[in-house]
């Protein structure tokens, strides 16, 4: 038997964005007939904005939220992480918002505590959406975010950064990242193929991890997709 897990933004939905419909009317009699989870960056709560109820509490076997920090089922918490912040880690990010090249507008909610982990955006996650294309664009140019995940990687030891969506960085306790995702389902489904789907499984992404972890075990397989079409051609739906 195949177990599935799934990336959210940019792979099931635009990122931060609703499941768009067709989607939805394809993948949703998929999910609910096979064994599926979702693995998030997002917290629970942006989760069930963006993924109608009906696939959250009766499609999936579970939905892995906040990097893996979180985890419910049929809409019940099973558990939940907390992240410790250091002074230090906090004054860093302050001094890339404060000194950033980027000459468009800067949005306040630049800092979100989320269970487990800290998600850093310069620009700011409230941006318009078109914003968020305009500093992806000039982030891509400029590589202003991995230059943050770098210091922190290097200069804290005790936390894992990673690239986060298309705006966002995203900062974990080292060993609370996506990757703790994959223990857990194994020792689930223990002789089942494993098979992950995700946008951002390269170096620096924060589906990195977890398609790391996966890969250094047996029976697993994962595929790189680059938006929600991709995944319905992989599924053949």
């Amino acid at each position: 038997m195949n177990i599935y897990i799934f990336d959210m933004d940019g792979t099931l939905t635009p990122a931060r964005q609703p499941m768009q419909p067709d989607f939805a009317r394809r993948f949703f009699p998929w999910v609910k007939s096979h064994i599926a989870y979702l693995a998030a960056g997002s917290n629970y709560e942006k989760i069930i904005e963006q993924i109608p109820g009906d696939a959250i509490g009766t499609g999936f076997s579970g939905v892995y939220s906040s990097m893996g920090n979180v985890f419910h089922q049929k809409g019940k918490e099973i558990y939940r992480h907390e992240i410790k912040l250091k002074k230090e880690l906090l004054q860093t990010l302050e001094r890339y918002r404060k000194n950033t090249a980027y000459i468009g507008k800067l949005y306040t909610n630049y800092l979100e505590l989320r269970p487990g982990m800290l998600n850093f955006s310069v620009l700011g996650r409230n941006c318009p959406f078109k914003e968020r294309a305009k500093y992806n664009e000039w982030d891509n140019l400029h590589q202003e975010r991995a230059a943050v995940v770098k210091e922190i990687n290097e200069k804290f030891p005790e936390y894992e950064a990673s690239l986060g969506g298309k705006i966002s960085v995203d900062i974990v306790m080292r060993g609370g990242g996506k990757e703790q995702i994959a223990a857990k389902i194994r020792e689930q489904h223990p002789q089942d193929k494993i098979i992950f789907l995700g946008d951002r499984t390269e170096p620096g992404g924060n589906d990195y991890a977890l398609a790391q972890a996966l890969r250094a075990m047996e029976n697993t397989e994962v595929i790189a997709v680059n938006s929600p079409e991709d995944v319905l051609k992989y599924l053949e739906i």
